[in-house]
This record gives structure tokens, sequence and C-alpha cells, in this order.
């Protein structure tokens, strides 16, 4: 799909999700073609095709001389702040624990404040994510608690968050904090546990590192730039740290690419000595695949874990980690989306600061 192609669509999927969506009741006058063309920079003709297209489909109706007007309304209306008692929370994977540990806070709370809550999987995918706050927005709930997909991109979800943002929807993020919008968070800082990583690694004499990082993640970004910073202000050269990307889609296949596969073994054969990943996941899934070749953690290689979870404990060797409390994560996030919805308060942003647990992954080399 060509540029202009692919921005007619995105012009066309817009609108209509937000007339679906009811962000665009019914009645409501559409941008003019000039201003949709500047907004979207496509061509005249492709406006005019949307807008022919979505009259088709009888979402739209055009007036002449007075522009174009939604005349389609979705069923249900949109939220307003305490005419429910319900909050809905969009998780990514309800199974991994870190969810678990934060439905436990958020549930705690939740019931002792008389609230209600609902639990819907975007499964680490923006366009169900897209989907779920579309629905959302059209039901009667008194707020939003999420774990953004792909918090790290700009993607076209932004336009949604920006809704709510605009019209003062309760709603905090967990985990991870979106780009481009002031919408209250409760994360971890992992800019900091990034930092910790690398002052400890570099207390043990280590000089050469790999870090194993979720792309799709705003946390991930954090946790490798804060782990950059450590090396800077240790006089590190930055160019000794190697940096191996993933997604949520390849975390669980990632070393059965022989590429992938190949550069980790490559990196562990050739000068690294110490590995920090993303979460324990990764790091167990790099110690079973460095210990299947050969490799003894920490004798040859060092790995650092993030979450601190059962994981870190069961592992052969018990893996050295940044502890995140997820339970506090959620009381937290459940105690200030509270106050949004009966207050009005909304500069409830909360950074947790993570600490190190030494177990039995990194060897000293000093």
């Amino acid at each position: 799909m060509n540029m202009q192609k692919a921005k007619t669509r995105a012009l066309y999927d817009s609108l209509r999700s937000q007339i679906l969506s009811n962000l665009l009741p019914s009645g409501t006058k559409l941008p003019s073609e000039t201003e949709l063309i500047e907004q979207y920079e496509v061509s005249r003709y492709s406006v005019r095709k949307v807008l022919d297209d979505l009259s088709s489909e009888g979402l739209i109706e055009k007036h002449q001389g007075k522009g174009c007007f939604v005349c389609q309304s979705p069923d249900g209306g949109s939220i307003t702040p305490n005419s429910s008692r319900q909050i809905l929370l969009i998780a990514s994977r309800a199974e991994h624990f870190y969810f678990l540990k934060s439905i436990r806070g958020i549930e705690k709370v939740l019931q002792e404040s008389g609230y209600n809550l609902t639990i819907k999987l975007s499964n680490y995918d923006s366009q169900k994510e897209a989907h779920l706050l579309q629905k959302a927005l059209s039901e009667n709930y008194a707020g939003l608690l999420i774990f953004p997909s792909e918090s790290a991109y700009l993607y076209t979800n932004l336009y949604l968050y920006r809704y709510i943002e605009s019209n003062k929807v309760p709603c905090i993020t967990l985990g991870n904090k979106l780009p481009c919008t002031s919408l209250a968070y409760v994360i971890s800082d992992d800019y900091a546990g990034g930092r910790i990583a690398a002052d400890y690694l570099i207390q043990k004499g280590h000089r050469y590192f790999a870090c194993f990082m979720n792309k799709e993640e705003y946390s991930g970004c954090m946790r490798y730039a804060g782990f950059m910073e450590g090396l800077y202000k240790n006089h590190i050269p930055v160019h000794n740290c190697k940096i191996i990307w993933f997604s949520h889609t390849e975390q669980d296949s990632v070393f059965n690419d022989t590429i992938l596969k190949s550069n980790v073994l490559s990196l562990a054969a050739n000068n690294v000595s110490a590995f920090f990943c993303f979460n324990d996941v990764a790091a167990v899934d790099l110690y079973q695949l460095l210990s299947e070749n050969g490799f003894k953690i920490p004798e040859d290689i060092s790995i650092i874990g993030y979450d601190d979870s059962y994981l870190c404990e069961t592992n052969p060797v018990p893996l050295t980690a940044l502890h995140q409390d997820p339970e506090l994560a959620g009381i937290t996030a459940a105690q200030n989306i509270i106050n949004l919805i009966e207050h009005g308060i909304c500069s409830q942003s909360v950074s947790l600061p993570p600490f190190l647990v030494e177990r039995s992954s990194v060897k000293d080399l000093t």
C-alpha cells in the first residue's frame, strides 16, 4: 500500500470509528474538506471518495452548501461521571504475573468503595484495544483503567485517548504511560530501574553488556534508556552495550528464530558478560537458551530480570531482578480513579520506585 492510499485509509477508518463509537454523535457536522485535507495530508479527491463511501454506508448525509453530517447514532450513551459504579479494566493479558497482582490490588479497593470491576483483554493488539475503547465510550462506565498496547508507538488509538482526555473521561493507565497525552498513570519508574541495573553490574566489575528489551512497550524503552544513562554516568562507553529488541508476538518464539538465536549466542560468546532483560519471563527464556548451549550461569554469563516474580526463585539458578510491586500499583490506580470519578482530581500520576533483589545469577568480577 502506497503512502497516499495508507493516508486515505487512515482518514476513512478514523471517521468511521468515531461515528460508530459515538465520538461523533448523530447530527454532528464533520470537518470541512479543507480541514480534512490539512489534518490527514490527503488530496481533495481522497477526501471526497471517503465521504462518498461513508454516505453510501448510511453513516453521513451531505447537505448542499452546508457540509456533511452524521446520520447514524450508535447504540448506548457516552460516559457520564458518577452515573455508574462500574469500572472497566482493559488488560493486555490476564494470566501474566503483573496483571494478576495488579487486578488483586484494584479489586480490593473497588470492593471496599462499592464499585464493581469489569475486565476485558486486548491481548497486546492495538486494533482490539481500539474496539474495546470505542465500545466502552458508548457504555455507562464510571471510569477506565487501561494497560495500553504498543505504548511505545504513536499509533492510531491516540485519537481515542485524546478524546478521553479532552472530554474528561476518568481514565488511568497502568504499567505504561502514553506519549503525547497527559492522562494520569501509575507505573514503575522504569528509567530508574534501568539505571539501578547498570550501576549494580558495573559495581560487580562488568564492562560489556547486552539488553534484551520489548520494543513495543514504553517501559522497555525506558529501562533500556536508564541502563544507557547508567553506563554514561559510570564512564563506560555506551557502545559496550548491545541491544536486542523483541515484540510480544515474538517473545514466546524469539529463540526459535535462527537469526536472533544466533545473535544472542554470538554476544554471549564474544565479550558480553551480562544481560539485562525486560522481564523475568525473558530472563528465564534467556537462561534456558544459554544453558542448552553450554553456558553456565553466572560463571560464564550473568543475568538480571525485571519484576521479581516467582520465576526468579523457581529458576534453577535464582535470578537477581528489579522488584516492582504490581499489587501496590493496582491499589494506587484504583484509589486514584475513584478520586477522578468523585472529585475530578486529574493530576494523580505516580511512578513507583523499583529496587534490586540480589540472588545468584550475577557473577562478581571484581
